[in-house]
C-alpha cells in the first residue's frame, strides 16, 4: 500500500513541478537576438494545411529566445532514424506515420487501430457498412482515440488498444467530444494493468468523474487539492487538511460531482470517501492487522475493487448470491438480474442497463437482456442490426431479422 501511495504522490508532485516555469532575465532575449540573430523557422507551422504542417517548440537557443518550428513530413517523404550514414533531417514524420529504417521514408504505422481503419475502409468500398457504424479514430501514435461513440446513444472511454474502460456519457455530438477526454480513466487503467497483478490489494488511484475525467478534488492521505479536470495537474490554490477542514472548503468542490455528499458532513476529523472505499480500506486494515498478529488470512484475502469514481460498479452481488445492475449510487436499475450457475450470470456486464439509464429521456433506448447486457440484435425505425457487447453496430442492417448473420431462433431471449 505504501508503494502505491508513493506512486500516486510522485504523479501529483510531478504535475505540480511540471506546471512551474523558469524565466530568464528581463531583456535578455532582446539583447541576444540583437547580437546573435535568429535563423528563419520552417514555414510548415505557418502554412498548416493538409500537406505542410508542423509544431512550434522552444528553440534550441539560450532562453529559447528564437522561434522554432518542427516540420512534420508526409507519407513517402525522406526521414532518418539516426546513426551514421542515415542523413540529416530537421523534422519528423507526421501524425500516424513512422520512419521506415530500410527505405528511410515516412510510412503509415502498423497498429491495431490502423488495421481496424483499413478493415472499415475495405468494407465501405464493398458497401458493407451499416448506417450506425463509425470509422475508428486513431491518434498521432496510431493508437485508438480516448473515447468511442455510438450514434444516438452514448460515448464511452477506451484504452489505447480500443478496449472499453470506465467512463460513459450521453452522446450530445460535438459538445460531448470536446469535454470528454478520459484522462483519469486511462491513467487508472494503465496503473492497474501494470501494477495490480503484483500487489495483494486493489491499487489506490486518482478519483474520476463518471465521464472518465479527473475529479476536480484529489486527496493524498488527509491532504486534498484542486486539480485540472483534463490533465489532473494540481492547481495553484488552497489545499486543506481533512483533520481540520471539510472538503467543501476547497473552491473546486462541487456537491453535484460528489456521489455521497453525506460522507463529508459531521465534525472534525472530516472525510471525503465513498461506501465502497470505506469497505475496501476496512478489509485491508483487517487483513494487514491479522497478518501482524500471526493469523492465517487466506480465507479472507478477497477485497472488492472499487471503480475509479469510488463506486462498487455496475454489477453488484446481493447477499443471496444474485447479481443485479446498479447505478452509480448503488440503486438497482429496473429488474435486471442474473441467478448463480447460469450463463447470463457469468457474462453479466450491465452495459446496456447503464446506457439505457443515461438515455432515460430518449424514445430510442436500446433493448437489454434480463441481465442488463446488450441484446445482440437491436432494431430501430424498421431496421434491425447486429451489435457487439458495447452496443456498436456490426455489419449492415436489414428489415428482415432472419437475414442478419447474428440471428438465432432465441434472439429475443438473449
Amino acid at each position: 500500500m505504501d508503494f502505491i501511495r508513493l506512486l500516486f504522490i510522485c504523479f501529483v508532485l510531478y504535475s505540480k513541478v511540471n506546471s512551474s516555469s523558469i524565466l530568464c532575465e528581463e531583456g535578455f532575449c532582446r539583447n541576444y537576438i540583437f547580437k546573435e540573430g535568429c535563423a528563419s523557422p520552417a514555414q510548415e507551422c505557418r502554412i498548416n494545411n493538409a500537406t505542410h504542417t508542423g509544431i512550434w517548440l522552444p528553440s534550441p537557443t539560450e532562453c529559447n529566445c528564437c522561434q522554432y518550428c518542427l516540420p512534420f513530413y508526409g507519407e513517402g517523404a525522406h526521414c532518418t532514424t539516426g546513426g551514421p550514414g542515415t542523413g540529416v533531417t530537421i523534422g519528423r514524420c507526421g501524425h500516424g506515420l513512422t520512419c521506415n529504417p530500410e527505405s528511410l521514408t515516412c510510412v503509415r504505422m502498423n497498429t491495431k487501430c490502423h488495421k481496424a481503419q483499413d478493415e472499415y475502409d475495405s468494407r465501405h468500398l464493398g458497401g458493407q457498412i451499416g448506417a450506425l457504424e463509425q470509422r475508428p479514430i486513431c491518434d498521432g501514435k496510431g493508437k485508438y482515440a480516448p473515447f468511442d461513440c455510438v450514434p444516438g446513444h452514448t460515448c464511452f472511454c477506451q484504452s489505447e488498444e480500443g478496449e472499453r474502460i470506465f467512463g460513459e456519457k450521453l452522446n450530445m455530438g460535438a459538445t460531448t467530444m470536446q469535454n470528454m477526454h478520459c484522462g483519469c480513466s486511462r491513467f487508472n487503467y494503465k496503473i492497474k494493468k501494470s501494477i495490480s497483478p503484483g500487489v495483494p490489494f486493489p491499487v489506490i488511484v486518482p478519483r474520476c468523474t463518471s465521464d472518465g475525467n479527473f475529479n476536480p478534488v484529489q486527496c493524498i492521505g488527509r491532504t486534498c487539492y484542486c486539480v485540472h479536470r483534463i490533465t489532473g495537474k494540481i492547481r495553484d490554490e488552497k489545499s486543506i487538511n481533512l483533520d481540520k477542514e471539510p472538503i467543501s472548503e476547497l473552491s473546486c468542490y462541487n456537491p453535484e460531482l460528489d456521489l455521497f455528499p453525506d460522507q463529508v458532513e459531521g465534525k472534525p476529523p472530516f472525510n471525503y470517501t465513498t461506501p465502497c472505499l470505506e469497505n475496501m480500506n476496512e478489509k485491508i486494515e483487517l487483513i494487514v492487522q491479522g497478518e501482524k498478529d500471526g493469523f492465517n488470512t487466506e480465507f479472507f484475502t478477497s477485497v472488492s475493487e472499487c471503480m475509479p469514481d469510488g463506486t462498487y460498479g455496475s454489477v453488484l452481488k446481493t447477499r443471496n448470491g444474485t447479481k443485479i445492475c446498479v447505478d452509480d449510487r448503488g440503486n438497482q436499475i429496473k429488474n435486471y438480474n442474473a441467478q448463480p450457475d447460469t450463463e447470463s450470470y457469468e457474462s453479466m456486464d450491465c452495459k446496456c442497463a447503464k446506457t439505457s439509464l443515461l438515455m432515460e429521456q430518449s424514445n430510442e433506448k436500446p433493448i437489454c437482456c434480463n441481465n442488463g447486457n446488450f441484446r445482440k440484435i437491436q432494431c430501430r425505425r424498421g431496421q434491425c442490426r447486429c451489435v457487439d457487447s458495447d452496443g456498436r453496430q456490426i455489419g449492415k442492417e436489414s428489415n428482415t431479422v432472419t437475414a442478419l448473420p447474428c440471428y438465432t431462433a432465441d434472439w429475443k431471449q438473449c
